[in-house]
């Protein structure tokens, strides 16, 4: 099995080994020659930090999204359609209570005069003004989510599609390498039923001849001590 594509250096176990090595020498050099022996250790920090230091930059790089990415300006954008559906609504519901805390004040103010009732339920007419916008502006940031979302799903289905082509083109790839190992291991498998069958055979032979040779002397002994008597 191949190794991938992308890993371009050793594994983290095997760089380990690698520096236990060089520290080994390092320490080896230090006693017979403590000048090389500093020098070797100072450059094997360093190394040792500029390894750490570029894992950890391709790390955050790769980790760090990329705005001109189809997908990831659709997710921006319907997260923010989300952000400003629930603002509107939020705005909305304050406005509700705006307006029910404005009818209940009138309720309870049998003596309040004709203008500051007029100017009350004027309030409560450009109140339900903005309720009405407020609500119109949630639902249609409600629905761009709904559509950005289709979009995003649609989306994650063509990445998925790419995907389990490549997934499949690998698959198919080693098709003919199986094919070439089955019909190896059929050939190895049909010889070595042969050749099993074939020793099976001969020590049954084998076997058959011990026979018939033992009874052919006992025969022949018995045949002299009846001569004998």
């Amino acid at each position: 099995m191949s190794a991938p594509a992308n890993q371009t250096g050793p594994d983290t176990p095997t760089l380990l080994v690698y520096v236990c090595l060089y520290f080994l020498v390092a320490s080896l050099f230090l006693r017979l020659s403590p000048g090389i022996g500093v020098v070797l250790f100072l450059l094997g920090i360093i190394g040792l930090a500029a390894w750490f230091g570029t894992s950890w930059f391709r790390k955050h790089r790769s980790e760090k999204p990329n705005p001109n990415d189809f997908g990831y300006r659709i997710g921006q954008r319907y997260e923010d359609c989300r952000r400003k559906e629930e603002r509107f609504r939020t705005e909305a519901e304050g406005i509700r209570n705006s307006i029910a805390t404005l009818r209940d004040d009138i309720e309870r103010s049998s003596s309040a005069d004709a203008g500051e009732v007029e100017r009350a339920q004027k309030l409560i007419t450009e109140f339900e003004a903005e309720f009405n916008l407020r609500h119109a502006k949630a639902s249609f940031f409600a629905d761009c989510a709904a559509k950005l979302k289709a979009l995003l799903d649609r989306h994650k289905l063509q990445e998925s599609i790419i995907a389990r082509k490549k997934e499949l083109d690998a698959l198919r790839s080693t098709n003919f390498d199986d094919e070439a190992a089955l019909e190896e291991t059929r050939y190895h498998l049909e010889r070595d039923t042969i050749e099993l069958d074939t020793i099976a055979e001969l020590s049954k032979e084998a076997f058959a001849s011990f026979k018939a040779e033992q009874a052919e002397e006992l025969r022949l002994r018995l045949e002299k001590l009846r001569s004998e008597l």
